[in-house]
């Protein structure tokens, strides 16, 4: 059987058909969760926010813009949830680095890298809002310019701009461990 794509599917499912959104559950259901585990660090709030993306796409299914892809509007709307989530809980959003794997078995030297991801966190944690959610669609999720500009209704030069001022704050405060 063929696969249909994103836009296939929101037809059928905007004519009615209720079974033509779960591939697009499925197809983005990691992604969504990634994105607000990141920005949430916390398994069960980010599972409740990714529940809640798709029940809010699923819903609003007849405002999505098809000029973009079903993917950049659905983690905007994760991404909102999650600050919307964070303001409830009267938190900062802070932005979790997959910890790398460590290919040594000295204890010292995982401690010493696991310090060093502490850090980066931290340090990320300490950029302002626009410059850390620039970071983490660009370095965490792998989106491209043109992505990012789509996700966070911005155009491509705030996007490049804010993450030249992240990468510069970042190398500045995290120097000494270069």
């Amino acid at each position: 059987m063929e696969q249909q794509t994103d836009q296939e599917l929101i037809v059928r499912a905007l004519a009615g058909d209720r079974s033509a959104f779960n591939p697009l559950v499925e197809r983005y259901q990691r992604a969504v969760y990634l994105v607000a585990r990141r920005m949430l660090r916390d398994h069960d709030l980010a599972d409740e926010v990714a529940q809640e993306a798709f029940v809010k796409a699923y819903f609003n299914l007849a405002k999505y813009d098809s000029s973009y892809r079903f993917y950049t509007w659905i983690v905007r709307i994760t991404m909102n949830l999650c600050y919307d989530t964070l303001k409830k809980h009267r938190r900062e959003a802070p932005l979790e680095l997959a910890a790398g794997k460590f290919s040594d078995d000295d204890p010292l030297e995982q401690a010493v890298q696991t310090d060093s991801c502490q850090r980066i966190r931290d340090e990320i944690d300490r950029l302002p809002r626009e410059q850390r959610e620039v970071l983490l669609l660009r370095v965490d999720r792998e989106l491209s310019y043109q992505e990012i500009s789509a996700v966070l209704r911005i155009p491509i030069g705030s996007v490049m701009s804010r993450l030249f001022r992240a990468r510069q704050k970042l190398s500045h405060s995290l120097k000494d461990i270069a």
